[in-house]
């Protein structure tokens, strides 16, 4: 084989290298008229994720988007939709593994219906709702981020899609924090909310979500926290 067939070779195996054995590409937000981007680490005992979001001005109020993605293989996706007020109306959330399953969901005063794809099969339910109720997903911080914004009260109703149940966490009052940031002292607030069988730390500056952080979770805004959560005593 001649000297020029075997560079030719060596540009095809190099091309299928880079093409089939690279990484995935990182996930990208749809384009639209952005008002907010940001993205979450989230980091836990077994794994590093990273979740970018954006938010929308839409006709009738804002338009979330979330990615969550592992190393740019994408896990869970949504789209949902809020008032001005950051009342819920409708949605997507997608889970891309172990098998693709959709959620689509709108809300009136005083239900949710929800619907469940899987492959070409759906089934649908009626959820009553007794008061105010927001779709809330754990893995997904933009949606605790909308969950804020509304100025919850002191008990709210969750639907959780993926685990399809509606259930009420309790959110105490504000307190005023700080936390290091590149070696500066910044204000915050930080709010404790109770699930479950559950108790997170939520730490906002104004309406921006900046961080979740609990036993086994610490997830932040890496655009204003790079180093994480560092609450100064």
């Amino acid at each position: 084989m001649d000297l020029w067939k075997l560079l030719i070779l060596g540009v095809v195996i190099l091309g299928l290298f880079l093409v089939l054995g690279g990484p995935p590409a990182r996930p990208e937000l749809p384009a639209g008229p952005l008002v907010e981007t940001g993205t979450f680490r989230i980091l836990t005992p077994k794994d590093s994720r990273e979740e970018i979001f954006g938010i929308y001005a839409v006709d009738a109020g804002f338009r979330v988007v979330s990615i969550l993605h592992e190393g740019g293989k994408i896990l869970v996706e949504a789209d949902l939709v809020y008032t001005p007020s950051w009342e819920p109306l409708a949605g997507t959330i997608t889970q891309r593994v172990p098998q693709e399953v959709r959620w689509l969901f709108a809300f009136t005063e005083e239900e949710v219906v929800v619907r469940r794809q899987v492959g070409p099969r759906e089934t649908s339910e009626t959820l009553a709702i007794s008061q105010p109720a927001f779709p809330l997903d754990l893995d997904l911080f933009a949606t605790w981020d909308a969950l804020f914004r509304a100025a919850p009260k002191e008990e709210v109703q969750l639907l959780d899609l993926r685990q399809e149940t509606m259930y009420t966490i309790s959110i105490s009052s504000p307190e005023d924090t700080n936390l290091r940031v590149l070696g500066r002292a910044i204000p915050v607030q930080r709010l404790r909310v109770s699930g479950k069988d559950w108790t997170l730390d939520i730490y906002r500056q104004g309406e921006l979500l900046l961080g979740v952080r609990g036993p086994e979770l610490h997830a932040f805004l890496v655009e204003v926290l790079p180093e994480g959560i560092q609450e100064i005593p």
